[in-house]
């Protein structure tokens, strides 16, 4: 095209999708820089690594406590906070500077999150009744290998049982045969059919601290001869749990579209602004 020194500049439009581009995305970037602080923070603090070396004792890891766990957060913090820097830096530098390649790469970067969110949703859609069958399964088997049935028992597993046992009046996956599974890791068991949280409790304030939850009252025997008036034993948790979640599948829902509006206007935005500094650009 002709030079001219009269050339063509961003018209309202697109100065106020620059706008946008450069104050959402320095948002962005100053979170996702928070994030991966936070994630190298984890990693590298000296107090972190005195508090994993103390928990990490045998006697602790015998009871199933071991914080090695922290590490994988403070990983996934510096993966996502990385992650999250780098759009960001992309879509502001690009914007500020109006510079092409950027905002094609950021726009692409965004297209193909959006796309992977579509087709996860598509994904969860087809194979929904696949995945709960599966998540059915992995949450018998930590029963089986992980659930010691002590509540004074610091394992991990067998805590996130009895809370949710306790807090959602369910027993087991689908019902209490799941704590009766061949070679349960449970064994000390004083002819226990079912674990105490599995029992109706009258005053649900309970205290942990022992064998028995000293602030609750209950039937003494439901958790040896377990009936409908003194146990949650027929109960499963994977129901309860389950109409818990389709409750707020609209909130989850509308979440997921808001996301994807997000990204498809961060793509629409990135893809024009990046047009029209290509015109301008074509016609010096």
């Amino acid at each position: 095209m002709a030079k001219g020194s009269g050339g063509p500049r961003l018209g309202c439009g697109a100065k106020l999708i620059r706008f946008f581009l450069v104050f959402f995305n320095f948002i962005f970037f100053v979170l996702g820089c928070a994030i991966l602080a936070l994630g190298i923070y984890v990693l590298i603090d000296p107090s972190v690594k005195q508090l994993k070396e103390i928990a990490n004792t045998d006697e602790l890891q015998k009871n199933g406590i071991n914080l090695n766990y922290i590490d994988k957060c403070g990983i996934a913090f510096c993966i996502f906070g990385g992650f999250m820097f780098l759009i960001s830096f992309l879509g502001c530098c690009g914007a500020l500077k109006k510079v092409k390649c950027l905002l094609g790469l950021y726009s692409t970067i965004l297209l193909l999150i959006l796309l992977a969110e579509i087709a996860i949703g598509i994904f969860a859609a087809v194979y929904s009744s696949k995945l709960k069958e599966v998540l059915s399964n992995v949450l018998k088997q930590s029963i089986k290998d992980q659930y010691m049935g002590e509540m004074k028992n610091k394992s991990l597993a067998s805590v996130a049982w009895d809370a949710v046992m306790f807090n959602f009046e369910c027993c087991g996956v689908h019902n209490f045969t799941d704590f009766n599974q061949p070679n349960n890791v449970w064994t000390i068991r004083d002819g226990s059919i079912t674990p105490i949280s599995c029992c109706k409790f009258k005053n649900k304030k309970p205290d942990w601290s022992g064998v028995l939850p000293s602030n609750s009252s209950f039937d003494y025997n439901c958790y040896k001869t377990p009936n409908s008036n003194n146990s949650n034993y027929e109960i499963g948790c994977y129901d309860r749990v389950l109409g818990l979640v389709n409750m707020y599948s609209v909130i989850v829902i509308a979440v997921a579209i808001g996301i994807g509006l997000i990204l498809l206007l961060g793509v629409c935005f990135g893809f024009y602004l990046c047009k029209r500094i290509r015109d301008m650009d074509d016609y010096v």
